[in-house]
């Protein structure tokens, strides 16, 4: 038996044409081989994954997994709902897609039947809340949310002293517009006087 014949695929893992080399002299072939098999699912074309095995039948790989391998390793941030929701904001959106922040690419991509909105754009290596809420600010009417009542949360949350104020004062800075600066500012002094 050979190896291209029962390459040792590790489940959960992504895999580029050009990895299935060690396996075989063609290796595009053994790829649609084993997709045909159900050991590989293409993600897009020359990018496939390994499903990982569940109690309820074979199950695709994590988002970070797959943009990983679609971004080539470069640096990404999955942002949008499931993020700006858990603020306590006042956004309750969903989306269909993914919101993915990279250095590589923009664009809406299928990847493994999921979609994921691209945007090639500056953000931080680790983010904190307080960037969340300068990126929810920026794109309320994504999270479907009027900008008086992020505004009005916002205070009240800065009351409660959810948020470190120099924090959010440094990611609006740096990461927002000169507006969502402003308004930033205007929230903390509210929230000051009361």
């Amino acid at each position: 038996m050979t190896a291209a014949a029962h390459p040792e695929l590790r489940a959960g893992q992504t895999y580029r044409t050009r990895d299935l080399a060690r396996w075989g002299r063609n290796p595009a072939r053994l790829a649609r081989r084993l997709v045909r098999e159900g050991r590989l699912r293409e993600v897009t074309h020359g990018l496939y994954y390994t499903p990982v095995p569940s109690k309820f039948g074979p199950a695709p790989v994590a988002d970070e997994v797959l943009l990983r391998a679609f971004l080539d390793g470069e640096p990404f941030l999955i942002s949008g709902p499931p993020r700006w929701n858990a603020l306590g904001l006042g956004a309750t959106a969903m989306f269909a897609s993914t919101l993915v922040y990279n250095t590589r690419r923009t664009g809406d991509f299928t990847l493994a039947g999921r979609t994921f909105v691209l945007r090639r754009v500056y953000f931080p290596e680790a983010p904190t809340p307080e960037w969340f809420v300068v990126d929810l600010l920026k794109h309320h009417d994504m999270a479907g949310v009027a900008l008086s009542e992020l505004r009005t949360n916002l205070v009240a949350t800065l009351r409660f002293g959810r948020w470190d104020v120099e924090r959010l004062r440094e990611m609006a800075a740096t990461y927002g517009t000169k507006t969502i600066a402003a308004l930033i500012e205007e929230c903390i002094a509210e929230a000051d006087r009361t």
